[in-house]
Protein backbone atom coordinates (compact mmCIF):
# COMPACT_ATOMS: atom_id res chain seq x y z
CA UNK A 1 0.00 0.00 0.00
CA UNK A 2 2.95 2.41 0.66
CA UNK A 3 4.44 1.60 -2.53
CA UNK A 4 1.00 2.78 -4.18
CA UNK A 5 0.46 5.60 -1.87
CA UNK A 6 4.03 6.84 -3.22
CA UNK A 7 3.73 6.11 -7.01
CA UNK A 8 -0.09 8.25 -6.64
CA UNK A 9 1.85 11.07 -5.20
CA UNK A 10 4.41 11.01 -8.46
CA UNK A 11 2.02 11.09 -10.89
CA UNK A 12 0.38 14.20 -9.51
CA UNK A 13 3.47 16.05 -9.03
CA UNK A 14 4.15 14.83 -12.51
CA UNK A 15 1.61 17.44 -13.90
CA UNK A 16 2.68 20.17 -15.67
CA UNK A 17 1.64 24.18 -15.79
CA UNK A 18 2.88 27.03 -18.22
CA UNK A 19 4.75 29.36 -16.72
CA UNK A 20 5.34 32.64 -18.42
CA UNK A 21 8.85 34.18 -18.04
CA UNK A 22 11.06 36.61 -19.00
CA UNK A 23 14.73 35.85 -18.63
CA UNK A 24 17.61 38.58 -18.88
CA UNK A 25 20.81 39.22 -17.96
CA UNK A 26 21.84 40.79 -14.17
CA UNK A 27 23.69 44.32 -15.10
CA UNK A 28 27.13 44.85 -17.45
CA UNK A 29 30.43 43.70 -16.42
CA UNK A 30 30.49 41.05 -14.18
CA UNK A 31 31.77 37.57 -14.97
CA UNK A 32 32.53 34.02 -12.30
CA UNK A 33 30.89 31.61 -11.62
CA UNK A 34 28.24 32.20 -8.89
CA UNK A 35 27.56 29.72 -5.92
CA UNK A 36 25.89 31.40 -3.63
CA UNK A 37 23.17 34.70 -3.24
CA UNK A 38 21.59 36.06 -0.46
CA UNK A 39 18.95 38.71 -0.29
CA UNK A 40 19.13 41.29 2.87
CA UNK A 41 18.65 44.74 3.48
CA UNK A 42 17.29 45.48 -0.05
CA UNK A 43 20.39 43.89 -1.87
CA UNK A 44 21.67 40.70 -3.34
CA UNK A 45 24.73 39.77 -2.73
CA UNK A 46 26.57 37.24 -4.64
CA UNK A 47 29.92 35.05 -4.42
CA UNK A 48 31.96 33.41 -7.02
CA UNK A 49 32.60 36.57 -8.48
CA UNK A 50 35.76 37.30 -10.47
CA UNK A 51 35.63 40.90 -11.76
CA UNK A 52 33.53 43.25 -12.18
CA UNK A 53 33.91 46.04 -14.63
CA UNK A 54 36.96 44.80 -15.95
CA UNK A 55 37.96 44.60 -11.94
CA UNK A 56 39.13 41.93 -10.01
CA UNK A 57 36.16 41.68 -7.53
CA UNK A 58 35.87 38.40 -5.24
CA UNK A 59 32.42 39.60 -3.98
CA UNK A 60 29.08 41.88 -4.85
CA UNK A 61 26.05 43.43 -4.10
CA UNK A 62 23.48 44.29 -6.45
CA UNK A 63 20.60 46.64 -6.17
CA UNK A 64 18.35 46.08 -8.40
CA UNK A 65 19.72 48.25 -11.61
CA UNK A 66 23.64 47.79 -10.93
CA UNK A 67 26.54 45.77 -9.18
CA UNK A 68 28.90 47.27 -6.73
CA UNK A 69 32.07 45.79 -5.30
CA UNK A 70 31.68 44.65 -1.86
CA UNK A 71 35.16 43.38 -1.23
CA UNK A 72 37.17 45.69 0.53
CA UNK A 73 39.75 43.55 3.05
CA UNK A 74 38.06 40.76 2.11
CA UNK A 75 40.73 37.84 2.25
CA UNK A 76 39.59 35.07 -0.01
CA UNK A 77 36.19 33.91 -0.62
CA UNK A 78 32.88 33.81 0.81
CA UNK A 79 31.04 30.65 1.15
CA UNK A 80 28.30 31.21 3.36
CA UNK A 81 26.48 34.23 4.78
CA UNK A 82 23.61 35.70 6.66
CA UNK A 83 22.54 38.70 8.21
CA UNK A 84 23.11 39.04 12.22
CA UNK A 85 22.29 42.06 14.36
CA UNK A 86 22.21 44.19 11.29
CA UNK A 87 25.16 43.09 9.68
CA UNK A 88 26.10 40.92 6.88
CA UNK A 89 28.52 37.76 8.32
CA UNK A 90 30.41 35.23 6.46
CA UNK A 91 32.29 32.24 6.26
CA UNK A 92 35.76 33.27 4.47
CA UNK A 93 38.09 30.61 2.67
CA UNK A 94 41.66 32.13 2.11
CA UNK A 95 44.02 30.49 0.58
CA UNK A 96 47.94 30.87 1.31
CA UNK A 97 49.97 28.09 -0.84
CA UNK A 98 49.31 24.83 0.10
CA UNK A 99 47.21 25.99 3.32
CA UNK A 100 44.00 27.96 4.39
CA UNK A 101 42.61 30.14 6.81
CA UNK A 102 39.07 29.88 7.32
CA UNK A 103 37.07 32.93 9.59
CA UNK A 104 33.97 34.09 10.32
CA UNK A 105 34.09 38.11 9.28
CA UNK A 106 31.18 40.45 8.94
CA UNK A 107 30.51 43.13 6.58
CA UNK A 108 29.71 46.57 7.36
CA UNK A 109 28.55 48.34 4.15
CA UNK A 110 32.48 49.47 3.66
CA UNK A 111 35.10 46.98 4.73
CA UNK A 112 35.08 43.58 6.09
CA UNK A 113 36.19 42.81 9.76
CA UNK A 114 37.35 39.65 11.37
CA UNK A 115 35.41 38.25 13.68
CA UNK A 116 36.73 34.28 14.24
CA UNK A 117 38.82 31.97 13.31
CA UNK A 118 37.76 27.93 12.21
CA UNK A 119 39.98 25.02 11.40
CA UNK A 120 37.61 24.08 8.35
CA UNK A 121 35.50 25.57 6.44
CA UNK A 122 31.70 27.65 7.33
CA UNK A 123 29.54 26.10 4.68
CA UNK A 124 26.18 27.23 6.38
CA UNK A 125 25.17 29.96 8.54
CA UNK A 126 21.81 30.95 10.04
CA UNK A 127 19.86 32.23 13.14
CA UNK A 128 18.77 30.59 15.87
CA UNK A 129 17.52 31.75 19.35
CA UNK A 130 19.22 35.23 18.55
CA UNK A 131 22.47 33.82 18.03
CA UNK A 132 24.57 32.65 14.39
CA UNK A 133 24.72 29.30 13.86
CA UNK A 134 27.65 27.83 11.54
CA UNK A 135 27.79 24.97 9.93
CA UNK A 136 30.93 23.12 8.18
CA UNK A 137 33.97 21.34 8.01
CA UNK A 138 35.52 22.27 11.12
CA UNK A 139 36.00 20.68 14.43
CA UNK A 140 37.30 23.81 16.10
CA UNK A 141 35.54 27.22 16.29
CA UNK A 142 38.84 29.19 18.16
CA UNK A 143 39.31 27.60 21.27
CA UNK A 144 35.53 25.87 21.27
CA UNK A 145 35.54 22.06 20.55
CA UNK A 146 32.82 22.05 18.09
CA UNK A 147 32.30 19.05 15.57
CA UNK A 148 30.81 20.98 12.11
CA UNK A 149 28.65 22.51 13.87
CA UNK A 150 28.45 25.83 16.62
CA UNK A 151 26.37 28.23 17.68
CA UNK A 152 28.22 32.22 17.91
CA UNK A 153 26.86 34.42 20.85
CA UNK A 154 28.33 37.50 19.62
CA UNK A 155 30.92 37.16 22.47
CA UNK A 156 32.07 33.43 22.10
CA UNK A 157 31.57 30.48 20.75
CA UNK A 158 29.05 27.71 21.77
CA UNK A 159 28.84 23.67 21.10
CA UNK A 160 25.72 22.01 20.34
CA UNK A 161 26.37 18.87 22.80
CA UNK A 162 29.08 16.06 20.75
CA UNK A 163 28.12 17.76 17.32
CA UNK A 164 27.40 15.72 14.46
CA UNK A 165 29.31 12.55 12.29
CA UNK A 166 30.37 15.17 9.17
CA UNK A 167 30.47 18.00 6.86
CA UNK A 168 27.32 20.18 7.98
CA UNK A 169 26.19 21.69 4.24
CA UNK A 170 23.08 22.88 5.04
CA UNK A 171 20.60 24.63 8.20
CA UNK A 172 17.04 26.08 8.76
CA UNK A 173 15.52 26.98 11.51
CA UNK A 174 11.77 25.15 11.21
CA UNK A 175 8.84 24.89 14.27
CA UNK A 176 11.48 26.64 16.30
CA UNK A 177 14.03 23.81 15.84
CA UNK A 178 17.33 23.68 13.95
CA UNK A 179 17.70 21.24 11.26
CA UNK A 180 21.42 20.43 9.55
CA UNK A 181 21.98 18.53 6.79
CA UNK A 182 25.04 17.40 4.82
CA UNK A 183 27.55 14.84 4.38
CA UNK A 184 25.59 12.40 6.50
CA UNK A 185 22.53 10.77 4.32
CA UNK A 186 19.57 11.76 6.38
CA UNK A 187 18.38 15.39 7.99
CA UNK A 188 19.41 15.79 11.47
CA UNK A 189 17.47 18.27 14.34
CA UNK A 190 18.76 19.55 17.48
CA UNK A 191 16.20 18.52 20.41
CA UNK A 192 17.80 20.48 22.87
CA UNK A 193 19.97 18.01 24.38
CA UNK A 194 21.52 16.44 21.31
CA UNK A 195 21.52 16.00 17.66
CA UNK A 196 18.48 13.26 16.52
CA UNK A 197 17.49 11.92 13.09
CA UNK A 198 14.05 12.93 11.28
CA UNK A 199 12.47 10.18 9.90
CA UNK A 200 8.96 10.58 10.71
CA UNK A 201 6.99 7.37 9.36
CA UNK A 202 9.80 6.77 7.22
CA UNK A 203 7.64 7.06 3.96
CA UNK A 204 11.08 7.41 2.32
CA UNK A 205 14.65 7.80 3.36
CA UNK A 206 16.67 10.47 1.39
CA UNK A 207 19.84 8.29 0.98
CA UNK A 208 22.46 11.07 0.07
CA UNK A 209 23.94 14.15 0.92
CA UNK A 210 21.26 17.31 1.89
CA UNK A 211 22.79 20.58 0.30
CA UNK A 212 20.01 23.21 1.03
CA UNK A 213 16.93 23.73 2.77
CA UNK A 214 13.80 26.07 1.90
CA UNK A 215 10.44 27.08 4.22
CA UNK A 216 7.07 27.08 2.44
CA UNK A 217 3.65 27.25 3.65
CA UNK A 218 4.09 25.36 7.18
CA UNK A 219 6.75 23.10 5.43
CA UNK A 220 9.63 21.88 4.93
CA UNK A 221 11.79 21.50 1.75
CA UNK A 222 15.00 19.39 0.95
CA UNK A 223 17.31 18.53 -2.22
CA UNK A 224 20.85 17.09 -2.44
CA UNK A 225 22.29 14.13 -4.08
CA UNK A 226 19.20 12.10 -3.90
CA UNK A 227 16.78 12.20 -7.24
CA UNK A 228 13.86 14.19 -5.83
CA UNK A 229 12.66 17.05 -3.95
CA UNK A 230 11.46 16.58 -0.55
CA UNK A 231 8.58 17.68 1.75
CA UNK A 232 8.75 17.88 5.46
CA UNK A 233 5.20 18.54 7.30
CA UNK A 234 7.05 17.66 11.06
CA UNK A 235 5.35 13.95 11.02
CA UNK A 236 6.85 12.82 7.83
CA UNK A 237 8.98 12.86 4.53
CA UNK A 238 7.38 12.81 1.30
CA UNK A 239 8.55 13.00 -2.30
CA UNK A 240 7.59 15.76 -4.73
CA UNK A 241 8.54 14.26 -8.08
CA UNK A 242 11.27 12.43 -9.16
CA UNK A 243 14.52 13.94 -10.81
CA UNK A 244 17.58 12.09 -13.18
CA UNK A 245 20.37 13.36 -10.71
CA UNK A 246 20.93 15.59 -7.77
CA UNK A 247 20.20 19.31 -7.31
CA UNK A 248 21.74 22.05 -4.98
CA UNK A 249 19.46 24.89 -4.48
CA UNK A 250 16.17 25.91 -4.11
CA UNK A 251 13.81 28.88 -3.29
CA UNK A 252 10.68 30.67 -3.19
CA UNK A 253 8.55 33.16 -4.63
CA UNK A 254 5.14 34.08 -5.14
CA UNK A 255 3.93 30.64 -3.98
CA UNK A 256 6.35 28.46 -6.25
CA UNK A 257 9.48 26.63 -5.22
CA UNK A 258 12.05 27.07 -7.70
CA UNK A 259 15.33 24.41 -7.87
CA UNK A 260 18.38 24.00 -9.71
CA UNK A 261 21.08 21.65 -9.98
CA UNK A 262 22.85 19.20 -12.68
CA UNK A 263 19.49 17.50 -13.29
CA UNK A 264 18.09 17.74 -16.55
CA UNK A 265 14.57 16.65 -16.41
CA UNK A 266 11.92 17.29 -13.76
CA UNK A 267 8.73 14.63 -13.04
CA UNK A 268 8.08 16.04 -16.75
CA UNK A 269 11.11 14.39 -18.33
CA UNK A 270 11.49 16.73 -20.60
CA UNK A 271 10.58 20.09 -18.82
CA UNK A 272 13.54 20.90 -16.72
CA UNK A 273 17.09 21.57 -17.50
CA UNK A 274 18.95 22.34 -14.48
CA UNK A 275 16.39 24.59 -13.24
CA UNK A 276 12.59 24.00 -12.69
CA UNK A 277 9.79 25.05 -10.64
CA UNK A 278 7.10 23.47 -8.69
CA UNK A 279 3.56 24.82 -8.08
CA UNK A 280 2.82 23.91 -4.26
CA UNK A 281 -0.69 24.07 -4.45
CA UNK A 282 -1.63 22.59 -7.24
CA UNK A 283 1.52 19.87 -7.32
CA UNK A 284 2.49 20.60 -10.25
CA UNK A 285 6.01 21.46 -12.41
CA UNK A 286 7.12 23.44 -14.77
CA UNK A 287 9.52 24.10 -17.71
CA UNK A 288 11.51 27.46 -17.15
CA UNK A 289 13.71 27.05 -20.31
CA UNK A 290 16.56 25.97 -19.04
CA UNK A 291 20.16 26.74 -18.52
CA UNK A 292 23.06 25.62 -21.22
CA UNK A 293 26.36 26.29 -22.51
CA UNK A 294 24.94 26.09 -25.99
CA UNK A 295 21.49 25.28 -27.71
CA UNK A 296 18.03 25.37 -27.01
CA UNK A 297 15.11 24.91 -24.69
CA UNK A 298 14.78 22.35 -22.38
CA UNK A 299 17.42 20.24 -24.04
CA UNK A 300 20.11 18.22 -22.21
CA UNK A 301 23.09 20.35 -22.62
CA UNK A 302 26.20 20.62 -20.23
CA UNK A 303 25.66 23.72 -17.38
CA UNK A 304 24.76 23.42 -13.43
CA UNK A 305 22.88 26.20 -11.35
CA UNK A 306 24.04 26.16 -7.73
CA UNK A 307 22.60 29.38 -6.60
CA UNK A 308 18.61 30.76 -6.35
CA UNK A 309 17.13 33.68 -4.23
CA UNK A 310 14.15 35.49 -4.90
CA UNK A 311 15.03 39.27 -4.72
CA UNK A 312 12.45 42.49 -5.69
CA UNK A 313 9.98 39.44 -6.92
CA UNK A 314 12.00 37.99 -9.58
CA UNK A 315 14.23 35.10 -8.90
CA UNK A 316 18.11 34.86 -9.60
CA UNK A 317 19.65 32.43 -10.52
CA UNK A 318 23.43 31.49 -9.96
CA UNK A 319 26.05 28.59 -11.78
CA UNK A 320 27.71 27.99 -14.52
CA UNK A 321 26.38 28.56 -18.01
CA UNK A 322 26.25 30.72 -21.16
CA UNK A 323 22.86 30.69 -22.47
CA UNK A 324 19.46 31.08 -19.87
CA UNK A 325 16.07 30.62 -21.62
CA UNK A 326 17.83 30.57 -25.12
CA UNK A 327 19.16 34.06 -24.34
CA UNK A 328 23.04 34.16 -23.84
CA UNK A 329 23.70 35.39 -20.55
CA UNK A 330 27.00 34.21 -18.62
CA UNK A 331 26.62 32.47 -15.10
CA UNK A 332 24.15 34.22 -13.73
CA UNK A 333 20.59 35.94 -14.88
CA UNK A 334 17.18 36.92 -13.66
CA UNK A 335 14.20 35.33 -14.15
CA UNK A 336 10.90 37.76 -13.72
CA UNK A 337 7.88 34.99 -13.19
CA UNK A 338 4.10 35.89 -14.89
CA UNK A 339 1.02 34.47 -13.50
CA UNK A 340 0.89 30.65 -14.09
CA UNK A 341 -2.00 29.88 -16.49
Amino acid sequence: MRKLSLAFLFVLSSIPFTMAQTWSAVGNGIKGSFTQLFTSNNKLYANGVDSLNGKAVHFASWDGNAWHAADSNLQGLVTAMAMYKGHLYAGTTESIGANAIYRLMYWNDTIWKKVSTLNGPINALTLYKGNLVAGGKFTMADTTRAKFIAMWNDTTWLSFGRGVSNNVRALAVYKNKIYAGGQFSEVLRWNGRSWETVQGNKSIRLGGWVKTFCLYNDELYTCGEFNYLAKWNDMDWSPVGSLNDGAAALTECDGTIYMGGDFTSSPNAEYANHIACYKASTMAWCCLGGVVYSGGDCKPYSGTVWALAEYKGDVYVGGQFMIAGGKIISNIARLSPKKAQ
